[in-house]
C-alpha cells in the first residue's frame, strides 16, 4: 500500500508504516543547519485551513529530518469564541485584533547569526506553505545566499 504523506495522516496509519514513511519518503525536506528555530502562528478554530494541513501533513517529517531545529506552534485561541473558561477569557483580551481584524496566520524561520524572517501564510494551502518553507530555509537555497565555503 502506497501512502503520500501529503494525503494521508500519519496518525492514522499503522505505526511501522508512519516509520517507514518518515524515514523513506520522497520528499527531501532536509533543511540548512543555519535554521535555529521555526514558529508558526495561527488562529485555532474559524481560520484559514493551510497552517492546520502544514502541521497535519508535513511537519512530522520536518522535524524528525531536522532534529535539531526547534519548533514552535502557537496556536491562538479565536477571541471570538465565547467559552466561559476563566484561563480562556485572560487570553483573549490578551490578543491584539488591529481595527477588528483577525490576526493573519505566519511562520517565523529563526537563523543562526541572522537576522529571523517571516513568512505569511495567508491563501495558502499546506503544500504550498512547504514550498515557502524551502525556498527560504532550504539547504540549498541556504548555501546560494552564502557563497561557497572557503577555509
Amino acid at each position: 500500500m502506497a501512502s503520500s504523506i501529503a494525503s494521508t495522516s500519519l496518525r492514522r496509519l499503522p505505526f511501522k508504516e508512519a516509520i517507514n514513511l518518515l524515514r523513506n519518503g520522497n520528499d527531501n525536506l532536509i533543511l540548512s543547519n543555519d535554521i535555529k528555530s521555526i514558529t508558526i502562528k495561527f488562529i485555532a478554530k474559524n481560520s484559514e485551513s493551510g497552517p492546520r494541513q502544514f502541521l497535519k501533513n508535513h511537519l512530522p517529517k520536518i522535524s524528525y529530518i531536522n532534529p535539531k531545529i526547534e519548533i514552535k506552534i502557537n496556536r491562538l485561541p479565536d477571541p471570538r469564541s465565547k467559552s466561559k473558561d476563566p484561563k480562556l477569557i485572560k487570553i483573549n483580551k490578551e490578543i491584539n485584533w488591529e481595527n477588528g481584524i483577525m490576526p493573519k496566520p505566519e511562520m517565523e524561520i529563526g537563523f543562526v547569526g541572522a537576522p529571523s524572517q517571516t513568512v505569511p501564510l495567508s491563501h495558502l494551502d499546506g503544500d504550498k506553505i512547504l514550498a515557502q518553507l524551502i525556498s527560504v530555509a532550504g539547504e540549498e537555497r541556504v548555501r546560494a545566499v552564502d557563497g561557497p565555503n572557503t577555509l
